[in-house]
């Protein structure tokens, strides 16, 4: 099944969905920056049916527990849209941690993870659906690590996704690491960010080991071309590996957003991205996999 904000649904209603997004997210207070914070209005639900047209059906929300998380929200968005939303748990960038996860062990913020996915978030009946986006910075700290244990005993208990944030694509084994001593699947885990890396070679690697990565920076051009991206999704696919990506564009600022003009917002995967696919002969079945077959596959709690 798969855990919406609206409630669980069967697989095959998931439909094509954006694997790692924002659409109710405060990183203003660590930041100072106000672009970094935007939630329910009419801005988001704008951006929300900019991609419905495109033909987006789902969101998985990435904005965790310490980034502004607010499942209110999230509820809004899914019925005025009527989009699918999954609603996440988790704790981001140690920076942003609140201090008592400085002194909790990993098996007490497990327990909040399995909370907020079997019971509900805050005092609602709303439940998360995946743990994510759990972080680990350029240099992973004993807190981060900590997190990534607990997401993964968190994961392993409850049978759902465990996705993550690589800084700019690093750290991917360090992190499968973790997963792997505590027991968690990772066939149910996405490593965020992997596109950034821009090597193929690094990219197989964490496959190869039953990972899947994320092509979910897509848009975001100030950091690597999307010619690039497709150029080397485009050589996995041909290698194989299309089972184990997902797409999405990460949009975690306003300035992102497709009414302001300069980036493509929630619809920079199918209005701009696709298409660089098709022109290196990727078939509409592989499209499929990346967008459809992939988040249900992942997605779905067992």
């Amino acid at each position: 099944m798969i855990r919406t904000v609206r409630g669980d649904i069967v697989p095959s209603e998931l439909g094509v969905t954006m694997c790692h997004e924002h659409l109710s997210v405060d990183l203003g207070r660590i930041r100072n920056d106000s672009d970094s914070t935007f939630g329910y209005s009419p801005l988001v639900i704008d951006e929300i049916n900019f991609a419905k047209e495109c033909g987006v059906q789902a969101f998985v929300e990435m904005s965790t527990n310490d980034m502004g998380r607010n499942v209110n929200d999230l509820l809004k968005l899914s019925n005025d849209c009527d989009v699918h939303i999954i609603a996440p748990t988790g704790f981001y960038l140690e920076q942003y941690h609140p201090q008592y996860i400085h002194e909790m062990d990993e098996n007490e913020i497990a327990e909040i993870f399995v909370k907020d996915l079997t019971v509900g978030i805050d005092d609602s009946n709303i439940r998360a659906g995946v743990i994510g986006e759990v972080a680990t910075s350029k240099v992973m700290t004993e807190d981060e690590k900590k997190v990534l244990a607990a997401a993964a005993i968190a994961g392993k208990k409850v049978g759902c996704c465990v996705s993550t944030h690589c800084q700019m694509g690093t750290l991917g084994h360090e992190q499968l690491d973790i997963f792997t001593e505590k027991g968690m699947p990772l066939s149910k885990v996405i490593l965020g960010h992997i596109d950034l890396s821009n090597d193929v070679t690094y990219m197989k690697s964490l496959m190869d080991r039953g990972a899947n990565i994320g092509f979910d920076t897509i848009g975001k051009t100030t950091y690597l071309k999307d010619e690039s991206r497709a150029d080397n999704l485009a050589q996995l696919i041909r290698e194989g590996y299309v089972n184990n990506i997902i797409l999405s564009a990460d949009i975690s600022r306003k300035s992102y957003m497709k009414t302001f003009g300069e980036y493509s917002g929630y619809t920079a995967v199918l209005d701009k991205f696709i298409p660089l696919l098709k022109e290196r002969g990727i078939c509409q079945d592989d499209i499929d996999h990346l967008l459809i077959k992939n988040p249900s596959r992942i997605f779905d709690i067992q």
